[in-house]
Formats: structure tokens, C-alpha cells, sequence
């Protein structure tokens, strides 16, 4: 049985379930709103492994929107976190504390969190995982990049993925640019072209997405427990 969220730290206010369901997504498991400081409300929702522990160490995929989390997110053993962070941009430390906050009922494997945006909200999830290196292990963009040239060197140490349909155009002249950057440097990165794909890979919803992330992202995040 799926175990709920119920703690919460003091630097945020919790409303309970504070943003509606959408029919974009299969429900989470929990949702609440925080505040983090400076008043910038972010809604949450938490998808659990059905046998969560909170003494157990788990994988954190957090997800800047709701489109791809059709299916169980959590099916394969990964606590999923659905950021709203598309709606409004956030300042290095309100993130932090969003991180502080999503870490204090879940025990975070290697304390590094992985996260993920497609489109234009790839450019927010590059941007705080360059600013936050220590709080990041992974990232995933699809389709997406980085926008400044400055954001390359702090993710040089992370798992940096890139899935993109072959029929994008400047999306996927940007991400293989990006993916050749990465690789000169010497990052763990790769990229996926998915055959007649688009812009809005909808093949990919739910659980082929949940499937990549797992075996991209899985076996390392669990080696550094």
C-alpha cells in the first residue's frame, strides 16, 4: 500500500492537496503546495513505490511537468516528484529548499536527485541543476539543451541524456550539438533520435519513458548508495 506524504520542515507551509489533478497525468500519491522563502508557492505531486519504506534509500526523478507521467511513475522502484516549476520561474535558493523539502520524507539515493523537461522548460532544468551541481546526478532532456555556455562545465560530472525526435529540426540540431559539447568534455552523455519522431513524443508517455529512465539512470543511481 502506497504510504502517503505527511511530514514537513519549517521553512515551508503545507496546504494539503493545493492543485488540482489533471487529467494529463495519472494521479500522485500526494499533493501538496510549499513556500518556500520569498513567498513563490510550488505545487508538488509525490508518485511512491507501492512498498515505499522512508528508511530505504530510493532514486528521485523529479519532473517539471505532468505530460509523460501516464502509467505507474513509480513502477520501477523510483520516487517520482511532479515540480510545478513550468509555471513560474524560481531563484537558485527557493530550488534549494524545494530540494531540502522533497528530501525530508524521502531518503534520496547518494543524496543526488535526477530531473527532467521537455521543451522550453528544459532550459529551467539545465539552468538549476548547473547552479545546484551537488544536488544533481542526472538529467534528462526531451527534447531540450542547455541555453548558456556556462551551464556545460558545472554538468560535466552528471548522466546527461537527450531524447529527441528525428523530424525536429532545430531541436535536434541543438541537442546534438549539445550532446557532441558534452561528450568533448568528457561527460557520460547520450542521445536517443527516435524514428519519425516529433516535437511532442507522446510515443514515449508513461512507461517507455519510465523504462529509459530506469535503464539510463537506474544502475548508476543505486552503485553510489
Amino acid at each position: 500500500m502506497k504510504t502517503l506524504l505527511s511530514w514537513a520542515v519549517s521553512q515551508f507551509v503545507i496546504t494539503g492537496a493545493a492543485f488540482a489533478q489533471t487529467d494529463e497525468a495519472t494521479p500522485a500519491d500526494e499533493y501538496v503546495e510549499v513556500e518556500p522563502s520569498g513567498g513563490a508557492s510550488m505545487p508538488m505531486g509525490f508518485y511512491f513505490p507501492d512498498d515505499f519504506d522512508p528508511d530505504r534509500e530510493y532514486p528521485v526523478m523529479i519532473s517539471v511537468g505532468t505530460f509523460f507521467l501516464h502509467d505507474d511513475p513509480a513502477e520501477f522502484g523510483w520516487v517520482v516528484v511532479r515540480a510545478g516549476v513550468e509555471e513560474r520561474q524560481y531563484s537558485v535558493e527557493q530550488s534549494a529548499e524545494a530540494l531540502d523539502y522533497i528530501a525530508s520524507p524521502v531518503n534520496v539515493a547518494s543524496d543526488s536527485f535526477h530531473i527532467f523537461g521537455y521543451s522550453a522548460s528544459s532550459a529551467g532544468v539545465f539552468r538549476i541543476a548547473a547552479a545546484l551541481p551537488d544536488r544533481f546526478r542526472g538529467v534528462l532532456a526531451m527534447p531540450g539543451h542547455p541555453r548558456q555556455r556556462s551551464e556545460y562545465e558545472p554538468l560535466s560530472d552528471m548522466q546527461i541524456r537527450f531524447i529527441v525526435g528525428e523530424n525536429e529540426g532545430y531541436w535536434l540540431r541543438e541537442s546534438e550539438a549539445a550532446h557532441r559539447r558534452f561528450e568533448r568534455m568528457g561527460t557520460d552523455a547520450e542521445i536517443e533520435i527516435i524514428e519519425n519522431g516529433g516535437h511532442v513524443l507522446s510515443q514515449l508517455s508513461g512507461r517507455p519513458l519510465f523504462q529509459r529512465i530506469e535503464a539510463e539512470f537506474g544502475e548508476g543511481s543505486r552503485a553510489h548508495h
